[in-house]
């Protein structure tokens, strides 16, 4: 039967007149049972609650109007009802809580702060830690919170294990320093942001940039990797200096080669970045920059660029790598007067490091290029005399064309800009045995493979010397056991031995082609086609290891460690084009081979890398080897 409202107030208010409070209590509480909406009455028995010195009662009921006052969005009477409770109960937790969201609401941040950390503070005494960092956490989420506010909040998010919550707070305080020009304030807390969301590439890559542009390559360091760096020319410049100064050449070489690809304008700086390397010595890490940038032109077709990168690096560095590079690419792009400048770097750079047999042989060709440079026979000179040749200037003699077949040379007169007297020593006459004069058989027309023998006339030549009676004009030095001489050849067997020769070059040209369209299709993301492209050129030996390592990191890239490891160990039977290479490909080997679970065969590679004089401390091989050293152990013993 339903409570008739007036009645029960108007019994109330005659219980309360005859002083008998508790009476008036109960019909208050059966007129709201029936009548659970009736807020007026609700907050009625809520001070009757007080004058009965019922504090709990009371709170009950002033925050059950309150709470409702607060969901219908009346925020002003909600806060009056809450702080009515307060009075009552300074230390009532929910009361705190709502008036902190009410202060927060209307912007009142100061009220909202009073009430947060008040509410965190009982928390924390009462050893709810949680609790007390959620209110940090709730204080530093309100819209109008400030920068310090959301520090605090970021700091309680994380004591929670929420890093993402706290890398986002910290975000927001760095925008509101921002917005205040406290950039240097605003870095520091992004760098923390960072740190807790490593995945915020954009984040990183601001904050490399940033502290780039200040110089602080240190700080830049934390936050830069090649993901974070993308395609930023600068970033990716940074970077690769920053790992140059780490040692880590193998890394910075491959930014590098990022660099080059996506902004083929920075070729200059990474000469530049090269030839400050070389003046403090570091020549290898100097000679892979040089490499990123000459590779990088050479797949662009611009063989000029390319030439000129080297040219620059060893005009002041007897680089042997670097010279044979240049070598190689002064034949391939047919310059004559670069090639034998090179070539004479390059057997100077021989000499200089007591390397006699290389220097001799290209000593020999320049001195069949030019047989009256008196430089080209001084090297010879100097080549036979390292290995130990009792009589060099015979074998000079006997490798200089007859007299006859030397051409008629007018006398060069330098003149200078006064008179000087010159002393010419009276020149010694080498005189060849008639019988080492080898004639040229006289024809009327061309033979067949005129072409042929025009194109490889110096082999030709070679070839019919050894057909004549006397010895041949080509000795080995007289340290050295000389081999039998065979048969001579006839002619037939010439012609055979050219064709042969020619064919075996247009395989190597085809297989460059095929090297260099596989690197194409990969740019191009064609995976198949590069793979097909690779596995040809592979077949060549002079091309295996560049495409073997080719396919294996491509492989491995895709996740097919297995056939990435095979495609390594084919490349790494391959000589290398530099020992840098080879010690990179067999560390890389063994990574794979670890990854792989092969650790057995991973240690053998390294200690092999490791045996390698010339690879002694490559990175980190001696620690790993001891690393590996001890897992193997343990599962023996295990």
């Amino acid at each position: 039967m339903a409570v008739d409202r007036d009645a029960a107030l108007k019994k109330a208010e005659k219980l309360l007149r005859q002083g008998k409070l508790d009476g008036a209590i109960e019909e208050y509480v059966r007129l709201i049972e029936d009548q659970p909406g009736d807020w007026n009455s609700i907050n009625a028995l809520g001070d009757l609650y007080l004058r009965a010195g019922n504090s709990d009662r009371a709170v009950e009921q002033f925050t059950r109007v309150a709470d409702h006052l607060f969901a219908e969005g009346f925020y002003p009477k909600a806060a009056a009802l809450y702080k009515k409770a307060l009075k009552v109960k300074s230390d009532h937790e929910h009361t705190l809580l709502q008036l902190g969201e009410i202060a927060g609401k209307q912007g009142l941040l100061a009220d909202a702060k009073a009430y947060f950390r008040q509410l965190s503070e009982q928390r924390r005494l009462r050893g709810d830690q949680r609790g007390a960092a959620e209110c940090l956490i709730r204080l530093g989420t309100l819209e109008e919170a400030d920068a310090e506010s959301r520090i605090a909040a970021a700091r309680a998010a994380q004591q929670l294990g929420d890093n993402t919550q706290a890398a986002s707070l910290l975000k927001d305080a760095a925008r509101d320093l921002d917005k205040q020009n406290r950039r240097a304030e605003a870095l520091e807390v992004l760098g923390d942001a960072a740190q807790l969301d490593p995945g915020d590439l954009a984040l990183r890559a601001r904050l490399a940039r940033e502290f780039a542009k200040a110089g602080n390559l240190e700080r830049a360091r934390v936050f830069l990797t090649l993901e974070s760096a993308g395609d930023d020319p600068d970033l990716l410049l940074a970077l690769g200096q920053l790992e140059l100064a780490s040692n880590r050449d193998d890394q910075a070489r491959a930014v590098f080669t990022r660099l080059v690809t996506v902004a083929p304008d920075r070729h200059e700086a990474v000469v530049g970045i090269a030839q400050e390397l070389a003046k403090e010595g570091r020549h290898e890490s100097a000679f892979g920059c040089i490499d990123v940038v000459t590779d990088a032109a050479l797949l662009g077709g611009d063989w000029d660029r390319a030439v000129a990168a080297l040219q620059t690096f060893v005009r002041d560095i007897p680089h042997i790598p670097a010279l044979i590079k240049l070598v190689e690419l002064c034949v391939d792009a047919g310059l004559e007067a670069p090639l034998r400048d090179a070539q004479g770097q390059l057997a100077d750079a021989y000499l200089q490091a007591g390397k006699g047999a290389e220097a001799r042989f290209i000593a020999e060709d320049l001195l069949e290029y030019d047989p009256t440079s008196a430089v080209h026979m001084a090297r010879l000179r100097h080549a036979l005399q390292l290995l130990g040749e009792t009589d060099p200037d015979r074998i000079i003699a006997e490798r200089l064309p007859p007299p006859a077949a030397l051409p008629d040379l007018e006398p060069i007169i330098e003149v200078a800009d006064e008179p000087t007297e010159v002393s010419i020593p009276e020149a010694e006459v080498i005189e060849v045995p008639p019988e080492r004069i080898v004639p040229r058989p006289q024809v009327d027309e061309p033979p067949e493979d005129a072409v042929v023998l025009n194109a490889l006339e110096i082999d030709l030549s070679e070839a019919l010397a050894g057909m004549s009676a006397g010895p041949s004009v080509f000795q080995q030095p007289a340290a050295a056991e000389a081999p039998p001489v065979g048969p001579p050849k006839n002619l037939e067997s010439v012609f055979e031995d050219i064709r042969t020769r020619v064919s075996r070059e247009q395989q190597t040209s085809d297989a460059t082609a095929q090297y260099d369209s596989g690197l194409t299709h990969l740019r191009e993301g064609r995976v198949t086609e590069a793979i097909a492209d690779l596995q040809a050129a592979a077949r060549i030996p002079l091309l295996r290891f560049k495409a073997a390592a080719e396919l294996g990191r491509l492989h491995i890239g895709r996740g097919d460690l297995k056939a990435g490891v095979d495609w390594l160990e084919r490349a790494a039977e391959a000589p290398a084009p530099t020992p840098t290479e080879g010690f990179a490909l067999l560390y890389e080997l063994a990574d794979t081979l670890e990854r792989l679970g092969e650790g057995a065969r991973a240690l053998a590679v390294l200690m092999e890398l490791d045996a390698d004089a010339d690879a002694g401390g490559y990175r980190d091989v001696r620690s790993r080897i001891e690393h590996l050293t001890r897992v193997q152990t343990g599962s023996h013993g295990g």
